[in-house]
């Protein structure tokens, strides 16, 4: 199996798919699988598959779960790939410390999972019930450690349009983040000021930085661009202009062609300022119409690597 270690520090890709909705059936399961790996099998140079949980939070910051346990549908489709199944979840909503450990043991040693991408809440002012990030990653590198899951990876979200987050990223990766995969960009403008502080941080206070996995999408149409700006994205006005002036299929192929724009300007501004922060590629898919377009996304992606 490919395992995402082995790639960490050399420009690791990964996909990102939508996992099936909360109450379908086990074959609607078995057929978006299917689906997934007759998409997902030719690209050599993929690692690993990145399997969000989504949900949305309440007003009064209560969960609302769209999807059902991503554990399952990760290793499913990790095993059907022979690739490293990343799931990600949302720490706050679980009820205390206490439960996040035991789903860290379960999903660790029950499921054979690891590595895990931890999540915070949507809210810096509210109160949640479960742990913070910071806290979640001392306790699954802890687990790691005492039962001995050397390939064991925790990482985080970071997103370069949030002021500090340098610093936040910096702390992360002090409590034993590895990675971490960035909120989709369409331009360079936030990523960059992300990257040089970072690498200052670890470079004063010697610390190996954890590698910026860079996040992109296809878009089809308004409806994931508004998507995207719901989950935080930036998208400049000539960004949208761009990927709006034509049907689904040339929005597509513009998102593809913005990608690549960012991909070589992180790589380009990374030379030049000769960063050591390793770089790596996330390609979400985003909704279910965008397979083919997030397939083709991902093979541009990988021929854009260096080596590939």
């Amino acid at each position: 199996m490919s395992s995402l270690l082995d790639r960490l520090d050399h420009y690791p890709l990964l996909f990102e798919p939508v996992p099936p909705a909360r109450r379908v059936a086990a074959s609607s399961v078995e057929r978006v699988v299917d689906d997934l790996v007759r998409s997902l099998q030719g690209i050599s140079r993929l690692c690993a598959v990145n399997v969000p949980e989504v949900l949305e939070e309440n007003h009064d910051g209560q969960p609302f779960y769209r999807t059902a346990d991503p554990r399952d549908f990760a290793v499913r489709l990790g095993a059907r790939l022979g690739l490293d199944p990343i799931v990600n979840k949302v720490v706050v909503h679980l009820a205390s410390r206490g439960a996040f450990r035991r789903w860290a043991q379960e999903t660790v040693h029950a499921r054979g999972i690891r590595n895990v991408v931890l999540v915070g809440g949507s809210s810096r002012l509210r109160r949640y019930a479960g742990p913070s990030v910071v806290e979640a990653s001392g306790i699954l590198n802890h687990l790691y450690r005492t039962h001995d899951v050397r390939e064991g990876l925790v990482g985080n979200v970071s997103l370069p349009s949030r002021e500090g987050e340098a610093e936040r990223l910096f702390t992360k990766t002090l409590c034993g983040g590895r990675f971490s995969t960035t909120q989709i960009l369409f331009d360079t403008g936030e990523l960059e000021p992300l990257l040089a502080g970072y690498d200052r941080l670890c470079r004063e206070f010697e610390v190996p930085a954890a590698t910026l996995i860079v996040s992109v999408a296809p878009i089809s149409d308004l409806h994931d661009l508004e998507f995207v700006r719901w989950l935080g994205a930036t998208v400049p006005p000539s960004v949208e202009e761009r990927l709006l002036r034509g049907g689904s299929a040339e929005a597509q192929r513009q998102s593809i062609a913005l990608a690549l724009r960012v991909w070589h300007q992180a790589l380009a501004f990374r030379r030049r300022r000769r960063l050591k922060v390793p770089l790596g590629v996330n390609v979400e898919q985003l909704s279910h119409h965008n397979l083919s377009a997030a397939v083709a996304m991902a093979q541009a992606m990988a021929r854009a690597l260096p080596g590939g």
